[in-house]
């Protein structure tokens, strides 16, 4: 039976990053990337308070759901806003601060917006917050010219690679489900391990929905809200998010992968790494 809660990884190592490995602790944190609340409902667990920030409605309301009576403000929101959002809850001088990047197994199992290439009669959404955001992933496959669309790919591919996507999308558009899409990818080049839909797919969603655009602003507003030797603590599963944190990389940085027992768990697990932030 599939679990309706999003199994969320290095909730060890994140709880150790934030110094809450013993029930004693107790402190504020924000989680910006709530999801189903698995990392929330673990700082909670070892005595923290939290505001919990996350954009999909959906993911929302199962948190909702999972933390009822715990110490934490839930809300709806995206983290590009997270300065306003902890000013509106008294979260402004903060112990620590979690952003757990890209999606859920729920999105990629169990939805509808065909963030998949396993649910190929989807349509073409990816949106995590169709209520607010107007542009689906079909909308800029069918929209952009070539060089756009090399741009988008680039994001996760070479400049080669991402070329012949572009080319193949323009001759083969309309594009509206993932059946469309995964079509267009047939035959084209990729990493023996991956499925060839992978990481294009994987690039439309971030331009859908604005991720590194979104990770860049974030992280100068996150460390301007924790107290000295607070943590900023941010979980990547690809390279392109690696590529924006490095500029803050130094001596206090700390990089956590998960172990051997976590990766045969959970195999979503074995591309996650744990950047551990240190305010000075």
């Amino acid at each position: 039976m599939t679990s309706k809660y999003h199994e969320s990884v290095l909730v060890k190592e994140v709880l150790e990053s934030l110094h809450l490995n013993t029930s004693s602790q107790n402190g504020n944190y924000i989680d910006c990337t709530l999801g189903t609340g698995g990392h929330t409902e673990a700082i909670l667990k070892a005595g923290g308070s939290v505001l919990g920030i996350e954009t999909d409605p959906k993911m929302l309301e199962i948190a909702k759901e999972r933390l009822e009576g715990t110490n934490s403000t839930l809300v709806l929101g995206n983290f590009d806003n997270l300065e306003k959002i902890a000013k509106n809850n008294n979260f402004e001088e903060v112990d620590g601060i979690l952003l757990d990047l890209g999606v859920s197994n729920l999105h990629l199992k169990d939805d509808s917006r065909g963030f998949s290439f396993e649910s190929p009669e989807q349509e073409l959404d990816m949106r995590l917050n169709p209520e607010v955001q107007g542009v689906k992933a079909s909308d800029l496959l069918n929209a952009l010219d070539q060089t756009q669309l090399t741009t988008l790919f680039e994001k996760v591919l070479s400049h080669n690679e991402a070329k012949r996507i572009a080319s193949r999308i323009m001759s083969m558009r309309p594009i509206y489900k993932v059946s469309e899409l995964v079509e267009v990818l047939k035959n084209i080049p990729h990493k023996e391990h991956l499925n060839p839909a992978t990481l294009p797919m994987l690039a439309v969603r971030i331009a859908v929905n604005s991720e590194l655009d979104n990770l860049k602003m974030v992280i100068p507003v996150a460390m301007k809200l924790l107290k000295k030797d607070g943590r900023l603590l941010i979980i990547t599963f690809h390279s392109a998010e690696e590529k924006v944190l490095e500029k803050y990389i130094n001596a206090r940085t700390k990089i956590r992968i998960p172990s051997y027992e976590e990766i045969n768990k959970n195999k979503r697990s074995r591309s996650a790494k744990l950047y551990v932030f240190t305010k000075n």
